[in-house]
């Protein structure tokens, strides 16, 4: 019996929707939690982040009921924080047993979970071995396919193999897409990638379709394809981008599940004006009557967002700013008028932004000489948050202005702009319009090229 893996208790909330079930197809599914030893647990899908303590009922017992539509993957934090991956069913009944001796699973999919508490794929190699190296993705994969074979010859149901082997995969491939990008935010250590690093996107396949059931599935296909793009695997399009990632989905469940999620990250990240386009573009591709069922929502919400963007839509002109450098200078929207004008809210604790601003560096430097302007807005207030946005900006000497917004998310301007999160990138055309008040990030080579097309019609 394996201990698990040990985790780190970072609470984070990300915004990736989860399908919708419909309860009338549903079975009850019963976990019980029997333990010996004091300290709290935790027990939840295991797509979803954050931690959920369990507590007692009425009666004193730790029993949760779970309305299952398929099987699917929880997660069991135990008394001493090491995670258990834990497989359930539609009317399955499972327990949890923890003692001085570890964690042990009874009941229906005992051998299942006992399997996954013994074989914890995490993507490792040898101790010296640099991350993501050559040959560190190598024993990955050598590794990964090791515990594939291993899985295939467990005995088990043939059903739980098919969806633990594609949970293994996509395990692998978001730590590939996203491990490095989580360093240089984390670490602030930028890694050398070998230049074959992406090559298992060029066969990657998405024509399963239990991909659905695999925790943080919907994430890792976002970002395949967006690293995709990135690496010219993909067309990269404005307004059609959807409708090119649904084409690479060929089974109709998966296609379809995603791009309805699709849409609905969109409107989560905020209002975008194109919305109806995108829905449009890619309509006759949702073809499964679940993910069907769900448009009516996402479009009532498209709605209700509109509405409450109402000023800062397409066309509307844009509010102006003041804003200071960090010599105290003062700028304000008219210094930049009859110029393409890109504003980058942020502020110096949003770890997400601070990754952006290498690749907003870089798209500045790229279209110098073009009647163009970056803006990176802080909204840093308060002396020890502009001391450090000071400290941050003052030996930058790229093609982006760098400038402070007094009052920070509490100013007019980053009321105008319903602010409430960031990074935020606005894009204003030369006569002071609004083009995309929630434009792409500028990792994103959406962004480079919708600015490009700005340009070209100056």
């Amino acid at each position: 019996m394996s201990c698990g893996v040990k985790v780190l208790f970072v609470l984070l909330v990300l915004a990736f929707a989860g399908t919708s079930c419909q309860k009338e197809n549903t079975r009850g599914t019963s976990v019980t939690f029997s333990k010996s030893v004091g300290g709290d647990i935790y027990f939840q899908p295991e797509e979803k982040d954050g931690y959920e303590k369990v507590v007692p009922d009425s009666l004193g017992n730790l029993v949760l009921k779970i309305e299952l539509k398929e099987p699917g993957y929880y997660r069991y934090v135990s008394t001493k924080q090491f995670f258990y991956s834990v497989y359930l069913t539609p009317g399955s009944r499972v327990e949890i047993v923890e003692n001085e001796d570890g964690v042990f699973f009874k009941g229906d999919h005992a051998a299942e979970n006992a399997f996954l508490a013994e074989n914890p794929f995490v993507g490792e190699a040898e101790e010296g071995v640099e991350k993501y190296s050559a040959e560190w993705v190598s024993a990955n994969w050598q590794g990964l396919e090791r515990m594939v074979g291993k899985l295939r010859e467990s005995g088990l149901p043939r059903e739980f193999i098919q969806l633990q082997e594609l949970k293994y995969r996509f395990g692998v491939y978001k730590q590939l897409l996203e491990g490095p990008a989580l360093m240089a935010m984390f670490m602030n250590r930028t890694v050398r990638l070998p230049d074959d690093y992406y090559d298992f996107l060029k066969d990657l396949k998405f024509d399963d379709p239990q991909i659905t059931r695999v925790p943080k599935w919907f994430q890792v296909m976002v970002g395949a394809f967006e690293r995709m793009e990135k690496e010219g695997m993909l067309e990269v399009s404005l307004e059609h981008f959807m409708e090119v990632y649904g084409k690479r989905i060929e089974d109709e469940k998966v296609r379809s599940l995603f791009l309805v999620n699709l849409l609905d990250l969109t409107l989560q990240k905020g209002y975008s004006d194109q919305f109806p386009a995108y829905v449009m573009s890619v309509r006759r591709l949702i073809t499964d009557s679940v993910a069907i069922a769900q448009l009516p929502r996402i479009e009532a919400r498209y709605r209700e967002a509109l509405e409450a963007n109402q000023m800062i839509v397409r066309g509307m002109s844009a509010p102006e700013f003041k804003a200071v450098d960090v010599n105290g200078k003062e700028y304000s929207s008219a210094d930049f008028k009859g110029k393409v004008q890109v504003l980058d809210f942020w502020f110096t604790g949003c770890v997400p932004c601070r990754a952006e601003m290498p690749y907003m560096e870089k798209l500045a430097d790229e279209l110098e000489g073009q009647p163009i302007v970056f803006v990176a807005m802080s909204l840093d207030s308060g002396n020890e948050l502009l001391a450090t946005w000071r400290q941050m900006v003052k030996d930058k000497k790229g093609n982006e202005y760098h400038l402070n917004v007094p009052d920070g998310f509490k100013s007019a301007l980053a009321k105008s702009y319903l602010i409430r999160g960031v990074p935020r990138v606005v894009v204003i055309d030369k006569e002071g319009k609004i083009v995309d008040a929630y434009a792409k990030r500028p990792s994103d080579p959406k962004l480079k090229m919708q600015l490009e097309q700005l340009i070209e019609r100056l």
